[in-house]
């Protein structure tokens, strides 16, 4: 009767860490499933639109589960444990959270050990020394967490224990040079991957402030997930604590505003060309009006006089006539 082969569960993106620690498990003989967990306002969201991680997965004949944890992430996303990083980035509370979930699948999934790409010394905040000894005294199920990039500078695990692994085939590549990497890339038949540098887009400074704004001036228990996609688009302004209004920039944010109009107010000029515009928190005919200015402003430096603004949301339609909001007033409200 043949032995049951050993089951990992890996911890993947498109990045070339979590493609090199896969394979490097998988060429041991082990049966590799992939697991890639992803935020829907993250860039991780739209490579999953497009199928590229399953893309990239593929020739390396690991089969790949892709799952959305934006919402059951969202109240560790707004209140950390362990704060946020230099921006909106929760780095360590993100880890534990997937490492958690990751866990909680491995019996699901008839799998024996979970595997990372992470580097010792890559991420300053999540994967210094400190940090990865810390998450690793804090989870339950930690000796069954291998981090096959830089395995043989830390602790071994079960699975190099129980010889489910060979730990001298496994890595000891620390700091942010991706060289080792690169060297590794041929000899392991990884052809495609993602360039390095593209990184959380909580990590991305533009981001974090309109994500502080946001939290600053929103009662947290009505921010949503929605509210973190639409930071990707468009112009921000607060006019007001409570009054956010995002103007499209160009056509494609024009297009991809309008996906947000639900339980907002949408807004355009209706007599020349401009952006579309999606106001959150109109409480009343100043806000607005208001709303409306901004629109005008951003119809073209040449718009001269009063302007119609049509208006539609949950409440119903209309339209007001509006000169543009002031220029200067504009920048402080910006972010």
């Amino acid at each position: 009767m043949s032995k049951k082969p050993i089951k990992a569960l890996a911890l993947m993106s498109t990045g070339l860490d979590s493609l090199i620690a896969a394979k490097l498990v998988k060429d041991q003989g082990v049966d590799v499933h992939g697991i890639t967990f992803f935020y829907r306002f993250d860039n991780l969201a739209k490579q999953q639109a497009s199928g590229e991680i399953q893309k990239l997965v593929a020739p390396l004949g690991i089969p790949i589960t892709v799952i959305d944890i934006s919402d059951d992430f969202l109240p560790t996303l707004l209140n950390p444990p362990h704060g946020y990083g230099s921006n909106f980035n929760p780095c360590i509370d993100c880890h534990l959270f997937m490492f958690r979930r990751a866990f909680a699948m491995l019996e699901e999934m008839d799998a024996q050990f979970l595997i990372t790409g992470e580097v010792m010394g890559q991420r300053p905040m999540s994967q210094n020394s400190q940090t990865l000894a810390h998450m690793s005294k804090i989870m339950e199920f930690s000796d069954l967490l291998l981090r096959p990039m830089s395995a043989k500078l830390l602790p071994e695990t079960k699975p190099e224990r129980e010889g489910w692994v060979d730990r001298e085939k496994l890595l000891d590549i620390s700091g942010r040079s991706r060289k080792r990497q690169f060297e590794l890339v041929e000899a392991l038949g990884i052809e495609h991957y993602s360039k390095p540098g593209g990184g959380c887009i909580l990590t991305i400074p533009q981001f974090g402030k309109r994500a502080k704004a946001l939290k600053s001036r929103k009662a947290i228990e009505k921010i949503t997930v929605a509210d973190f996609e639409l930071m990707r688009l468009g112009r921000h302004l607060w006019p007001s604590n409570h009054l956010l209004v995002v103007v499209g920039r160009h056509e494609e944010d024009n297009t991809a505003l309008e996906a947000f109009v639900p339980g907002r107010t949408r807004l355009e000029a209706l007599d020349i060309s401009g952006p579309i515009t999606v106001a959150d928190g109109i409480n009343n005919t100043a806000d607005l009006e208001l709303a409306a200015q901004i629109t005008v402003r951003y119809c073209g430096t040449k718009v001269a006089g009063p302007v119609r603004v049509g208006w539609s949301d949950d409440r119903g339609s209309g339209e007001l006539t509006v000169t543009a909001a002031d220029r200067e007033e504009l920048k402080g409200w910006l972010i």
